[in-house]
């Protein structure tokens, strides 16, 4: 990070991968940051590299960051992600690439000691994750799984109304990230149904109703305080022709409630790529998330991975006993027409800044944990992937990306 005659810290980027998240990501990243109260970051791309091709890479700068960016401020186009990772302008790698290449791809960049954030879900294991982590720590080298809604300020905002015993002892807490896909209009190469991309429903978009357990049930609790699920419990449905799982529902049991750890609590997911949580597409299904206590509720309204509004439902009593309910709504807008993705890029350049190699609102530990958790579901139900993509060997040459 490079420092302007305005005192903005400016971090370089390089996105590795040119698919849509690389798109949304690079979108968010050059919005003024002034226009979400953000003073102290400025974010500037550098390099973009593209597996399939150096001319993916120049399209995506052509269309995305030209016209967003300086031209005084070169951008290069790379056709190989060796070369993005040796660029001395690179002050941090985002590596956008499907789920099945991140562990491959991190020990790539940390080979060359390039600071990393990486998409969700980091890795396809917990022994990947823990691998990646261990290196990062011998190497002291930044490292942050981009879970981006952990960022928003409603996720803070709730995770806040927890620690303070809004709604009393959390002991029960339901998610639903459910997309609705036609699966006859998907093409044979599609991640959703490619095993060796780590396909299905489980790691694409069910690792958003985990990221909800563990922020509301997990990460609201001390940190020395917080333990690891006593049990979970999980059943998958295959889609028949790939094999890739469309279907998952699971409970993970907490020994210990939010925020004080009075009894035990239970997190309960679902996600499915057939079926939709919000089925004609207008936000009447309700909430997506509910965040039951003992005082009262959390809802959580909008889609799981990018939510719009809360209401808060409290008991009113009177002499010991319930009277009735109460309810407040607070509507969360992201500024600038953004996606909500450049709170996480902020979190990420202030850590560098700052020396950190890890950040406190995803820990190192507790991505490792989410992971135990997908593990367990997929042991369950017998549910592996192809084994080089499950491998910890590094390196190793995995296909290529059919889109990159």
């Amino acid at each position: 990070m490079v420092q302007n005659f305005l005192g903005y810290g400016i971090e370089l980027w390089g996105l590795m991968a040119t698919g849509d998240i690389a798109r949304l990501f690079a979108i968010d990243l050059l919005i003024n940051p002034e226009t979400r109260g953000t003073q102290d970051i400025h974010h500037v791309i550098t390099a973009v590299a593209s597996s399939s091709s150096i001319k993916s890479a120049e399209r995506f700068i052509s269309q995305h960051i030209a016209p967003r960016q300086s031209q005084a401020i070169a951008c290069l186009a790379y056709s190989s992600y060796e070369e993005i990772v040796q660029d001395a302008n690179v002050d941090i790698v985002y590596i956008a690439s499907p789920h099945s290449h991140h562990f491959q791809n991190c020990m790539l960049a940390m080979e060359y000691n390039k600071p990393i954030l990486c998409e969700k879900p980091l890795t396809v294991n917990a022994n990947q994750a823990q691998k990646l982590y261990e290196t990062a720590k011998q190497k002291n080298i930044f490292l942050m799984e981009a879970v981006w809604t952990r960022f928003f300020p409603l996720s803070i905002k709730v995770r806040q109304l927890i620690q303070d015993g809004e709604i009393g002892e959390v002991l029960r807490v339901y998610v639903d990230n459910s997309t609705g896909v036609d699966i006859s209009k998907l093409g044979a190469n599609h991640r959703y149904l490619d095993m060796g991309l780590a396909g299905g429903a489980l790691l694409d978009i069910g690792i958003y109703p985990l990221i909800w357990v563990f922020q509301t049930m997990y990460h609201t609790r001390e940190k020395s305080q917080r333990q690891k699920p006593s049990r979970v419990f999980g059943m998958l449905t295959y889609e028949k022709t790939s094999g890739t799982d469309q279907m998952v529902s699971a409970v993970v049991e907490f020994p210990a409630s939010a925020p004080n750890g009075n009894t035990a609590s239970h997190g309960i997911m679902a996600t499915s790529m057939v079926l939709s949580n919000d089925p004609d597409d207008s936000r009447v299904s309700g909430a997506t998330v509910r965040i039951q206590g003992l005082k009262g509720e959390i809802q959580v309204h909008g889609p799981v991975h990018r939510p719009e509004w809360i209401r808060i439902i409290h008991k009113t009593a009177k002499d010991g006993s319930v009277q009735g309910y109460e309810s407040r709504d607070i509507h969360y807008d992201i500024p600038a027409g953004g996606h909500g993705m450049y709170w996480e890029a902020d979190e990420a350049a202030r850590c560098i800044r700052d020396g950190k190699i890890e950040s406190f609102v995803i820990p190192w530990d507790e991505s490792v944990t989410i992971m135990q958790v997908v593990d367990k579901i997929r042991a369950q139900a017998g549910y592996t992937y192809p084994e080089e993509i499950e491998s910890t060997q590094y390196p190793l040459n995995l296909k290529k990306r059919t889109v990159s």
